[in-house]
């Protein structure tokens, strides 16, 4: 009896931590697939180009509204001069989304009751999915002007998101410059520091561009440019609430005058002072273009605040050197620091002279966005 006893009391001790293991087994799995997200596979396509799904009919009369000024032909920030549309578009027959549906930016439109539909990463990711339904073609515009800033915020996070993963495996271990000033930025490891000072480093990128075009007599004919990509980072003190555009200008030029020098021989000049003039020396340096016709249309913006006492804005514009036949467009990423009375400064500089065909400046600046998206006080 006892070693009966003994025997049976051993095996239900010893079953209940099995049947216990399986319990949380059973459990643990259920909390993880309640969890984790669904897969989806990766998107592709090219960036900054919208996929429209529709018969051929809808297209062609949906096809202006898609093209105007207040939709994908609206002008990219910064890209005034010469000026470049937010999207491309591209048109697939309504029966091949399903063969189709990993491009990253969809555009899907069906005759039916009016209905408006944005998804993030419906069969892929990352993907910018949006469904219109209308009666008729003007039902349909009248649905995407009416959400045309959801529809191209959805998109540029899309793109910007892709990118931003593609660098991601790509960035460089270490930066100790940018750990210096106190803030964190993911650089990818084939951008080379050009100069480094305190509170300051210029990250340069050279690229060669080539883009193919089609000549008078129909022939292919590829032509090629130098591209350069510069990230400046850098701080200075700032006793201000808030901060304005022609105050982040005079702060950046004040910035790029001391560290970016140009090709050309100093010169002097003289500029009137009063009924006086005044012999100065000029350097060759990049500055914010002051011509009137780029300032009326430079962007700064406020962004969400990424933390209580700091602000954040966003600028695009137009650079030249102030000697050398140069220029191009900006964009910068700005936190101010309100507790600290500093202002942290992302600015990427590009020059990519090619405008004919396939111009660069739109995915570039598509791609610095991104990475300003990691931009952060530590």
């Amino acid at each position: 009896m006892g070693i009966l006893f003994n025997h049976n009391k051993n095996l239900g001790f010893t079953k209940f931590p099995f049947f216990l293991i399986i319990v949380l087994l059973f459990v643990s799995c259920g909390k993880k697939s309640e969890s984790s997200e669904p897969y989806r596979k990766p998107s592709s396509g090219p960036i900054n180009l919208v996929s429209v799904f529709s018969s051929d009919e809808l297209y062609k009369e949906i096809k202006p509204t898609l093209e105007d000024s207040l939709l994908f032909g609206r002008v990219f920030p910064g890209l005034y001069y010469p000026a470049e549309i937010m999207f491309g578009t591209r048109h697939f027959e309504e029966n091949t989304l399903n063969r189709f549906n990993s491009t990253r930016l969809i555009l899907n439109l069906k005759l039916g009751a009016p209905e408006f539909i944005a998804e993030k990463n419906k069969f892929a990711k990352p993907q910018g999915y949006v469904e219109v339904h209308g009666n008729n073609a003007q039902e349909i515009a009248d649905l995407l002007h009416k959400n045309q800033d959801s529809i191209i915020n959805l998109y540029r996070w899309a793109d910007r998101e892709f990118l931003l993963e593609s660098y991601a495996s790509k960035a460089k271990a270490s930066t100790p410059n940018l750990d210096a000033m106190g803030v964190s930025l993911l650089v990818p490891k084939d951008y080379q520091i050009a100069r480094a000072e305190k509170n300051f480093v210029w990250y340069r990128k050279d690229q060669v561009n080539t883009i193919t075009n089609r000549d008078a007599r129909n022939n292919l004919v590829n032509k090629s440019s130098f591209d350069i990509i510069n990230i400046l980072v850098y701080k200075v003190p700032f006793n201000k609430p808030n901060l304005n555009l022609q105050e982040f200008i005079q702060i950046s030029d004040s910035i790029t005058g001391l560290y970016t020098e140009g090709g050309k021989e100093p010169k002097f000049e003289y500029i009137k002072n009063g009924n006086d003039s005044m012999r100065v020396e000029v350097k060759d340096h990049v500055t914010v273009e002051k011509n009137p016709a780029f300032m009326d249309s430079y962007d700064f913006t406020p962004l969400p605040s990424p933390e209580p006492n700091v602000l954040a804005y966003e600028s695009q514009g137009w650079w030249s050197m102030t000697l050398s036949q140069m220029g191009g467009p900006y964009t910068s990423k700005i936190l101010l620091d309100k507790k600290n009375h500093t202002l942290y400064i992302a600015q990427a500089i590009l020059f990519a002279p090619l405008n004919q065909g396939k111009s660069k400046k739109r995915d570039y600046i598509t791609a610095m966005e991104g990475l300003f998206t990691t931009f952060k006080l530590k």
